[in-house]
């Protein structure tokens, strides 16, 4: 597979450092955005379709969308990457959701397993994180990999708040098949579980920070500062989508937009 994306990386430093150039180039060119699932876009997950979408279109996507665009194109660049599966722990219900439904990239280096993400939403460590190794940091926070057994794996994925270590994810190494991004599809569709089924979600990584955009409001995080804008109608939503994010998610917001609007007939 021959991709724009490969022709951006510089092949020096470690095999690290040149996966970490990868993360940072899909934190910059990759919303995470939902509007595939409120606009009910059931297309199977192929190759081809993840480069027409995100390559070709230029819109983001959820976990299985940018994690399955990322083993392709580490794949293809020669690094032994897998694909993996987690379940994300949900905070405020001190519990975990759907079960697997978190796709990740993992890879073997040095006789070190390292975690490699860059479907969290705006949780992106940017970098590889090793597992049981030291602390990651990028503009979204510090974030860690440690040994830890729970009921959704023996490995869990940490990131430090004002509080302490938070849980985000648990996993298993074990690898998966492709098929299985379609059946995590399935589910974050049509699951009553699912977040992301139910209302507007689109978030990012920044320079120096991170945003979000729902239904409702524009957040930002960042230097220091953290800011709330409330919208009052879906204009103010367009122009935040608009200021914010690429004009592929801005017209598929608009056609989301759209469909919500009450029938004439």
């Amino acid at each position: 597979m021959t991709i724009s994306i490969l022709n951006q990386l510089e092949r020096t430093g470690s095999m690290l450092e040149q996966i970490s150039q990868v993360q940072k180039f899909f934190a910059q060119q990759f919303e995470f955005e939902n509007l595939d699932v409120l606009l009910t876009n059931e297309e199977p997950i192929t190759e081809q379709y993840l480069q027409d979408k995100m390559i070709i279109r230029g819109r983001g996507g959820l976990c299985y969308e940018l994690n399955g665009l990322l083993y392709l194109v580490l794949r293809d660049l020669g690094f032994p990457v897998q694909l993996a599966a987690a379940t994300i722990w949900v905070q405020p219900r001190n519990s975990y959701t759907l079960d697997r439904t978190h796709v990740v990239n993992l890879l073997e280096y040095g006789g070190v397993l390292y975690l490699i993400d860059s479907g969290f939403g705006s949780n992106l460590a940017m970098q590889p994180v090793a597992l049981d190794g030291d602390p990651v940091t990028s503009p979204a926070g510090t974030f860690r990999l440690r040994t830890g057994t729970t009921e959704k794996g023996t490995m869990v994925f940490e990131q430090l708040t004002d509080s302490g270590w938070k849980r985000r994810y648990g996993l298993y190494p074990d690898e998966i098949e492709w098929s299985h991004i379609d059946h995590v599809k399935h589910q974050i569709h049509h699951s009553p579980e699912s977040s992301f089924n139910k209302a507007l979600l689109i978030a990012k990584v920044t320079d120096d920070g991170t945003y979000s955009i729902n239904d409702k409001r524009f957040h930002s995080k960042g230097s220091g500062t953290e800011e709330t804008l409330p919208f009052q109608d879906p204009a103010e939503l367009l122009d935040q989508v608009r200021q914010h994010a690429a004009p592929a998610v801005y017209e598929a917001v608009e056609h989301y937009i759209n469909q919500q609007k009450p029938s004439c007939n």
